[in-house]
């Protein structure tokens, strides 16, 4: 095990290991026998520096959830930039993760631990979508540029919309889109999102 972080250490890198250590800890040990103290001696930080960053095991985990989450997304990119029209990229967005709706890691230990996934989950969910509005950021900004949405659009507002939008079409089914269906869900959201993103 490294030595403990002293107090003049980048307080990014340090973050960086413990998050890290937490997912190597999540994806070996589980979320029931991962602990605080286990995350700091496999991250080489002591228990006191890495509740300077994380107050508890709840938060902790959610954000190595959250950061594995954004990963998925970044490796996703090329292939929700690769639809035709940003109807159809958030189509494309939609059947990806409803294919992993809480990020791969998440899902699986949501099957696994469905008790102790759900003591974390709360947090998770009230960071996930402002932790992941810089997809939806970027992918409105670039449709601004191509003139495709209005160049008066309220860009970071629009992305925290359409992550909800994402989200609720990921989580409640409902009988007017076939949510499983790209071209159905590009369709369902050329009606009624893309009147407010253009008009």
């Amino acid at each position: 095990m490294s030595a403990p972080a002293p107090p003049g250490s980048d307080d990014r890198s340090a973050r960086d290991r413990i998050l890290d250590a937490a997912e190597a800890c999540l994806r070996r040990d589980g979320i029931r026998r991962t602990t605080a103290a286990g995350v700091a001696a496999e991250a080489g930080v002591s228990r006191a520096w890495l509740y300077r960053h994380f107050p508890d095991k709840a938060t902790l985990l959610s954000a190595a959830l959250i950061r594995r989450d954004e990963a998925f997304w970044t490796d996703a990119q090329q292939r929700v930039d690769a639809a035709d029209g940003f109807a159809a990229r958030v189509g494309a967005a939609v059947v990806l993760a409803r294919a992993a709706p809480l990020g791969p890691l998440a899902t699986e230990l949501r099957e696994s631990e469905p008790e102790a996934f759900g003591a974390v989950i709360g947090t998770f969910v009230d960071d996930i979508i402002p932790g992941l509005s810089w997809f939806w950021r970027a992918q409105l900004e670039a449709g601004v540029a191509a003139g495709e949405l209005r160049p008066d659009l309220d860009v970071q507002g629009a992305a925290e919309w359409v992550m909800r939008i994402v989200v609720s079409l990921v989580s409640v089914p409902g009988q007017a889109v076939d949510i499983d269906d790209a071209d159905s869900i590009a369709a369902y959201l050329g009606a009624f999102l893309m009147p407010a993103l253009t008009a």
